[in-house]
């Protein structure tokens, strides 16, 4: 069974007897294998395990015989002490892959021939196949420092360069070669040398391969011109690598090139992380290295992505990061690096990498994925609504709910989880000082999505403050303790500004009396004008509405059925500055019934008031006022179709 997290073994070869290959893991669980049994220094200062992967053929099946195993370990050509030697009674209950650990004693340096026999209960006697272990733990020229290299030139400068791809350094024969020795070498710009990865190496596959080491040219260009130092360390198969040589000094003269790069700075990792507000400001990179020039270009590498190629235009350049970039390695949480190069020219030889920069981002947010991010605005919440318990009508609040509850509710977004916060905010975006009221998601209390919310009460001094408003701005912040996340915005009425007292309708046509009559002017019968005055207060689109009715006597007691009367008008820009006169002319039936059965009654009337709305809020009223309707003639009524002559 494999175990997860681990890599896949070889597949198990067998021998004619059929015995598995031993398995050394340590050279055969890495990438690429070790297939030449040099085994690795640093596995030498501890136990070394190999492995028989499988039980072998015939293997003794009861408790009337047994084998024995024997791990032998045979150093240089002759026989040592087996490791592991054991006689096991069947039936056989080993676990397989057999592990067997190698005691360090065993691991000294020398030629090994290891390999496992099994001896059954007749005395016959069967060898796995002999796999050969290289241990050394000595590395090249006796661990003495090597020898200093020779170099070919004491300038290298742009003519040097111009004929030499690279500065080809000989090396000096040395003590303990061996084929596949690697020749590490370093250049730098002081000495002694700073502890540093070495800019290159070469393998030599036989011994008698001339120890020539090509330097790249480029190499000499990572550092200011002056003298620099070139130095080497060898190492061997087994991975032993011996002390630096003594340095050699060389006079580098060429054109200076991109050099002492700065590690890359994010201005958006000052608080430790990437989040979305970073996003939608825009997330940087600036960098800054010496002997920059226009044609320079930046290679950066943001985590798994190569961004485009940026042209450098000043000494300090500014690379901007898309939201592709910063999305395509997931919402996170998680973290990577920054690292750039320089070309001169788009497909110049690159300078050595810059020192790399950690970020760190998270774009999760409370339920789904905003499918518009980084925006802040997630339209797949849903939208909060506002009641009042005085008013009782969704996003409408009025006077009748000063002294009542008043709070918003909402459905909730999907999968919800413990300690979100909701903020609601009433107002216009983003001019809003602070929340209103607040919701706090539990989990444990059944919040789930699609649950339908209330947010805490809402205090009436809120509303005072907000005064009327026709389309209040109703909305909430989802936040999940890194990124917060804007609901859309539903709109309320909010009517609380107590009714303005207008002036009282004025009769044009009335006598001084403030009686309409037959010699009223203009007559009753054609209209009867009702002046509304102008308030200071009255603008354009607001809506004015008269209510008339008729009463038998003047006062208003007794109410004449069918005279009743709403007349309406939207001011424009000229009467909103001046004011408004209506005409009462249904003469027939709101004007004409307007009289009392009582020969001695002193007089009917009409009662006239008017309402002014700014869209369904109440702006200002009138007071009602009377006016007297007179038109006997004596013992006849005046009027068309009245009960006398005009």
């Amino acid at each position: 069974m494999k175990v997860p997290g681990s890599k896949p073994r070889r597949p198990v070869r067998r021998n004619a007897s059929g015995l598995a290959d031993l398995e050394i893991p340590v050279l055969d669980n890495v990438e690429p294998p070790i297939l030449d049994g040099y085994v690795p220094h640093e596995h030498l200062a501890t136990d070394l395990v190999v492995v028989i992967p499988e039980l072998w053929p015939d293997a003794a099946p009861d408790e009337s015989a047994f084998d024995i195993l024997t791990l032998h370990w045979n150093r240089d050509g002759g026989h040592g002490i087996p490791p592991y030697r054991e006689r096991l009674g069947g039936p056989i209950d080993l676990e397989f892959p057999f592990r067997i650990p190698i005691s360090r004693d065993y691991l000294v340096d020398g030629r090994v021939e290891l390999f496992y026999s099994i001896e059954d209960h007749t005395g016959t006697v069967s060898p796995s196949d002999v796999r050969i272990l290289h241990l050394d733990t000595l590395p090249p020229n006796n661990n003495v420092a090597a020898p200093a290299p020779g170099l070919p030139t004491g300038l290298i400068n742009e003519t040097y360069l111009s004929t030499h791809s690279t500065v080809d350094i000989v090396v000096p024969a040395y003590n303990g070669r061996r084929s596949f020795d690697r020749i590490y070498y370093y250049v730098s710009e002081g000495s002694p040398p700073p502890d540093s990865a070495p800019d290159g190496y070469v393998e030599f596959p036989f011994e008698d391969t001339p120890l020539i080491v090509p330097i790249p040219g480029v190499v000499f260009r990572k550092f200011p011109n002056g003298t620099q130092y070139v130095h080497i360390k060898l190492e061997d198969r087994s991975g032993n690598r011996g002390p630096r040589s003594t340095q050699e000094p060389v006079l580098v003269d060429l054109i200076p090139s991109p050099i002492r790069l700065k590690a890359p700075v994010i201005p958006s990792m000052l608080d430790g992380l990437i989040s979305l507000n970073d996003a939608r400001l825009g997330v940087v990179v600036r960098v800054e290295y010496d002997n920059w020039e226009v044609n320079d270009f930046i290679h950066l590498r943001w985590g798994k992505t190569l961004i485009t190629p940026h042209r450098v235009s000043q000494s300090s350049t500014t690379i901007p990061i898309p939201w592709s970039v910063l999305i395509a390695s997931g919402e996170g949480p998680g973290s990577d690096f920054a690292v750039y190069h320089v070309t001169r020219g788009p497909e110049g030889a690159p300078s050595p990498p810059s020192p790399g920069t950690s970020f760190h981002w998270n774009f999760n947010t409370a339920g789904d994925p905003n499918p518009e991010a980084p925006a802040l605005l997630n339209r797949t919440y849903h939208k909060a609504r506002l009641f009042g318990e005085g008013s009782q009508t969704e996003n409408y609040i009025d006077l009748r709910d000063k002294d009542k509850r008043i709070y918003a509710r909402v459905e909730l977004y999907n999968s919800p989880l413990t300690g979100e916060l909701l903020e609601l905010y009433l107002g216009e975006f983003p001019d809003t000082s602070k929340p209103v009221a607040s919701y706090v998601v539990n989990a444990a209390a059944d919040d789930t999505g699609g649950k339908l919310i209330e947010f805490s009460d809402i205090p009436w001094a809120v509303f005072e403050g907000l005064a009327s408003h026709d389309k209040l701005a109703v909305f909430y912040t989802a936040y999940n303790g890194v990124n917060e996340q804007l609901a859309n915005f539903s709109e309320a009425t909010l009517d609380i500004t107590p009714p303005v007292t207008l002036a009282n309708v004025e009769f044009p046509s009335a006598d001084n009396r403030n009686y309409l009559h037959c010699l009223s002017e203009p007559r009753i019968w054609n209209y009867i004008p009702l002046k509304v005055l102008h308030n200071a207060i009255m603008k354009p689109g607001d809506k004015l509405v008269l209510s008339w009715q008729g009463y038998e006597e003047f006062g208003g007691t007794r109410p004449i059925a069918g005279t009743g009367d709403v007349l309406e008008t939207i001011l424009s820009d000229e009467y909103a500055g001046t004011g408004y006169e209506f005409r009462q002319d249904n003469y027939a039936e709101k004007v004409q019934p307007i009289k009392s059965p009582d020969p001695h009654s002193p007089g009917s009337s009409a009662s006239v008031e008017y309402t002014l709305m700014r869209g369904t809020r109440v702006i200002g009223r009138s007071r009602i006022r009377y006016v007297k309707i007179d038109r006997r003639r004596g013992s006849l009524w005046c009027g068309p179709g009245g009960d006398g002559p005009d």
